[in-house]
């Protein structure tokens, strides 16, 4: 990383200008939209790369560098997200600063958009959890607190709340994983392990799940472990060593896909609220999980005109409603999130509404203490 200073290399000023035929200059998760209104595309890695290439280690040190950049940016007093991201940005591309980022370079927006979503956002949000903090502005006001925030966050948290009477075996292997998935707190990733097989390395369910993390085959072939025949040694599934940073690959997709779908249009949720909807897509699927933000913004819209509110207000209304969870649940089958799984899942809708309203509900309590 560069060693220059970030006020004066960083300034607001020398940002790159924004797509100018856009007629939205900024989502609520700071993407970047394409004079086309076309969406990122996905960063497809192949399982060589994931398993550990040189090439492979030297991103994720990138990416852990870069991690520490955004949170001393964060401590100096840099808390809006398009800065922290153009910081990322112009780190890697010096080349580019004060020149336009237009339509036509579309893997530079891709890029800048992969930044936001996957580090910037998820850092904001898991340094409010652990800080307490409303206005980040405040945090630059006590270095030596903030400091020791940000260090509780990435060492403390895996025996956070009610994990403390889970098996410790994995512990090693969970703090290591999360540095596949920007922002996720080791608490998280063990509560969802929980949650998923009580850390039963061995399990199969009835609909061929396997595994500490219940992977079935699309998705474990997704984030690189090889399947095999199913239940065998060659299954990678069953390796915990594999499965656990797998899970936390996985739960970066999802972040990564929601963030370019479903929070770019419906409302971008923060703190807590981001890790239930991005656990909720592990359970049941982004497809799943944008559909039920959809019908829960249109009734956050409905209600805000109910209330008296038109334009920019009843948009900001409706997009808070959808972001909150709960939201998605209140009115059962009818419910924007009932009304997703009969969609997705027919002839078990009503099962699967609530296992996959619980889901993440049950992994932020077990990780806080409130899970009973």
């Amino acid at each position: 990383m560069p060693s220059h200073s970030i006020k004066t290399e960083y300034l607001p000023e020398q940002r790159i200008s924004r797509t100018e035929s856009s007629p939205q200059k900024k989502t609520g998760n700071g993407f970047r939209i394409a004079a086309n209104g076309s969406e990122p595309r996905e960063t497809v890695t192949s399982p060589k790369a994931q398993s550990g290439t040189p090439e492979q280690a030297w991103i994720r040190e990138r990416t852990l560098d870069e991690l520490r950049t955004i949170i001393r940016a964060i401590q100096l007093g840099v808390t809006d997200d398009w800065e922290l991201t153009d910081l990322v940005f112009y780190a890697r591309h010096p080349e580019l600063k004060g020149k336009p980022l237009t339509s036509d370079k579309k893997h530079l927006l891709d890029e800048w958009n992969s930044i936001s979503a996957l580090m910037v956002h998820p850092t904001l949000n898991e340094i409010k959890d652990v800080t307490g903090a409303i206005d980040l502005n405040e945090l630059g006001n006590n270095t030596l607190e903030f400091l020791a925030a940000v260090e509780n966050s990435s060492t403390n948290r895996i025996d956070a709340g009610s994990l403390r009477g889970y098996t410790t075996k994995y512990d090693n292997l969970i703090a290591s994983a999360v540095e596949w998935c920007p922002g996720l707190s080791p608490a998280i990733l063990k509560s969802l392990l929980a949650q998923e097989s009580a850390f039963n390395p061995r399990v199969i369910n009835t609909y061929g799940y396997a595994g500490i993390a219940q992977f079935g085959r699309p998705a474990a072939k997704e984030v690189g472990l090889h399947v095999g025949v199913a239940g065998s040694s060659s299954d990678e599934r069953l390796d915990p060593a594999k499965a656990i940073p797998g899970a936390a690959r996985l739960l970066n997709l999802k972040a990564k896909r929601l963030g370019s779908t479903a929070f770019a249009k419906y409302g971008q949720p923060t703190g807590v609220e981001f890790w239930k909807f991005v656990t909720a897509a592990y359970n049941g699927g982004e497809g799943t999980v944008s559909v039920a933000m959809g019908h829960a913004y249109r009734k956050g819209l409905t209600a805000a005109r109910n209330q008296g509110l038109v334009g920019r207000e009843a948009v900001s209304f409706a997009r808070k409603y959808a972001s909150n969870w709960e939201n998605l649940k209140v009115g059962g089958m009818n419910s924007p999130l009932g009304r997703a799984a009969s969609r997705y899942f027919p002839s078990i809708a009503i099962q699967k509404y609530h296992e996959i309203g619980n889901y993440p509900t049950q992994i932020v309590a077990r990780a806080s203490g409130n899970f009973r």
